[in-house]
């Protein structure tokens, strides 16, 4: 899926498998339960190394901005690069801050569903916008490999989908938000 899974994921199928009780982990029927678990805190990592990738397609395309001439003046000075690099800082300024309180929730003893699903749709998009800005400001050179935000370009579209697409995250969190409401109007006996 992206350049840091050499060969992409592996699909195994088992037929006629028979296993011995006291090989079974955990209990029968639950391993979908089980890995829910992991769930939460797999995603989080996830926006962690994404918005990484991101400030670091930003951070070039910002060098970048600030010492290329264009028409007279720094790149960087004329509105539509100024706005992208500013739209840059705040979208990922808000999604580390989404991050970071899905993080305290999970460190609080909370499961984070909500919170990490809500945080890997923003963070997820959130990068996205941030690589395309940055390729965008770069321009030719953005597309080569002189710089690392090709490739970044390249290997962060998949994080959209991997671990939840964001409009599975969107699904559910709808389903609780419907859920919340209809409690809400549940007349008082």
């Amino acid at each position: 899926m992206d350049s840091s899974f050499t060969g992409g994921h592996a699909v195994i199928e088992f037929n006629d498998l028979v296993l011995q009780e006291e090989d079974v982990l955990g209990e029968g029927g639950k391993g979908f339960q089980y890995a829910q678990v992991r769930l939460a805190p797999a995603r989080l990592t996830h926006c962690m190394r994404w918005l990484g990738a991101a400030q670091r397609a930003h951070d070039v395309a910002a060098d970048y901005a600030s010492k290329r001439m264009a028409f007279g003046k720094v790149l960087g000075k004329h509105e539509g690069v100024g706005f992208m690099l500013a739209d840059n800082e705040i979208e990922m300024r808000a999604s580390r801050l989404s991050l970071q309180q899905a993080c305290w929730v999970l460190d609080q003893g909370g499961r984070g569903t909500t919170e990490s699903s809500m945080a890997k749709v923003q963070c997820s998009e959130t990068s996205w916008n941030v690589v395309d800005r940055s390729l965008q400001i770069l321009g030719g050179k953005g597309m080569t490999d002189d710089t690392p935000v090709a490739r970044i370009f390249r290997d962060i579209r998949a994080f959209r989908i991997y671990d939840g697409p964001s409009e599975v995250h969107r699904w559910s969190l709808a389903g609780k938000v419907i859920k919340k409401i209809k409690q809400r109007n549940e007349p008082v006996v």
